[in-house]
């Protein structure tokens, strides 16, 4: 539980910064493309106004460079209302590009039917002029390579901050969970010491019912002491089992070869004559000859718990079954019924210790909510899981996965 409650925090902190610092990486490049992208309009724009060329106050900046008029990134083509052309202008003395390339370019342009749009590596804007229309390009390579080292910049800096952040909330985790660790460990040595210590007294009230029995006879006051001391002996044991099952260092499940079909068998089927009587209906499916690895005596409590709580919440004269079969090399126990099942919002709950869905309903039925906690630690102890499905007022099963 502390394991889990350490790797929930540790991804909630992870998750939180992550999204945090995602946000940022996401805000910073959509910034940083705006400014470009405005950039570019308004250089497009300034040169669709000069007629081609490059403004003056452009000329010195770092991207238009290298050509007798101080730029090369720049050209124009000059069409009249039909879109004829009338002429080419560019800014380049040493182009590697024909007039049938400028021509394909604006061809291009004036069949996107946008007025500004991006071809390969330049940008274009179509606009109006007294004799026709001007289609301007601009090489727009530089503000790509910008946006891009921005982009894996912001991306190796983010994922450096994610990891970092990770280390630091699984470190937080452990501090954070230290009170809950100690309290923990104060509860089970409580139940632990707690159930041993009533053992003996109730032990005593016991044997003192039977010699009352023997000496006065039977009579319901003494009935009355034996069933809730009963009841009590029962609730003790299982205190005791999730000690046990808690305290991994002093619980070792002693593992063996075991035919688990035959485990099976001999668990359910004492349960017939009990399902009979009660008119429902009972089908135990058992593939044969399926052996595992684990301890019989835990498994077959787990069955029991889960066969037990099968019986008692069953619709009147509703279905009981137990399949065992082999998956994907998993061992697969299922026990399934029909009756009220289980709410949604408690399916996430069912295992939790004395977690009871009715009240009223467990106060006729018997139970403290600790059966099934107890077969899903044992399950968890053979690396094993226990899962429920469930359609409320129609059915429930449970399933057990071994390895």
């Amino acid at each position: 539980m502390i394991k889990k409650l350490r790797i929930k925090i540790t991804v909630i902190l992870s998750s939180v910064l992550a999204f945090v610092i995602i946000g940022i990486m996401v805000t910073i490049n959509v910034v940083a493309q705006t400014n470009n992208e405005t950039q570019i309009n308004e250089r497009l724009l300034k040169i669709a106004y000069n007629n081609g060329k490059v403004p003056r106050e452009y000329r010195d900046t770092n991207i238009y460079h290298g050509s007798d008029e101080g730029y090369i990134d720049t050209f124009s083509v000059f069409v009249d209302g039909a879109y004829r052309l009338i002429g080419i202008y560019s800014g380049r003395s040493d182009s590697e590009y024909t007039e049938e390339d400028y021509i394909e370019y604006a061809n291009e342009a004036v069949n996107s039917h946008w007025d500004r749009g991006e071809i390969g590596n330049y940008a274009y804007m179509i606009q109006l002029k007294s004799y026709g229309k001007i289609i301007v390009f601009l090489d727009i390579s530089q503000y790509h390579r910008t946006d891009a080292t921005l982009f894996f910049t912001t991306l190796f800096m983010g994922i450096i901050a994610i990891i970092l952040f990770t280390l630091l909330s699984l470190g937080l985790s452990f501090w954070l969970v230290k009170p809950v660790k100690e309290n923990f460990e104060r509860q089970k040595r409580f139940i632990s010491d707690a159930s041993h210590e009533l053992k003996t007294p109730l032990a005593v009230i016991s044997a003192n019912t039977d010699v009352l029995e023997s000496e006065i006879g039977e009579n319901k006051w003494l009935m009355y002491i034996r069933s809730e001391s009963q009841r009590m002996s029962e609730l003790v044991n299982e205190l005791l089992t999730l000690a046990r099952l808690d305290d991994k260092s002093g619980h070792k499940l002693i593992m063996t070869e075991i035919n688990l079909s035959d485990l099976v068998l001999m668990t359910a089927l004492p349960f017939e004559s009990t399902v009979f009587e009660m008119g429902k209906k009972f089908d135990v499916d058992v593939q044969p000859d399926i052996k595992c690895r684990g301890d019989e005596s835990a498994l077959k409590h787990i069955l029991t718990i889960l066969i037990d709580n099968a019986v008692k919440y069953s619709a009147e004269h509703g279905e009981i079954s137990v399949k065992l079969y082999n998956q994907s090399n998993k061992h697969i126990i299922e026990v399934y019924n029909t009756g009220e099942g289980i709410k949604p919002e408690n399916l996430s709950k069912i295992f939790e210790r004395f977690f009871r869905q009715d009240e009223s309903r467990n106060s006729k039925t018997g139970g403290y909510g600790l059966g099934l906690s107890i077969a899903k630690s044992s399950a968890e102890a053979h690396g094993g899981k226990l899962s429920v499905q469930s359609v409320y007022g129609e059915w429930v099963r449970f399933t057990v996965t071994l390895p």
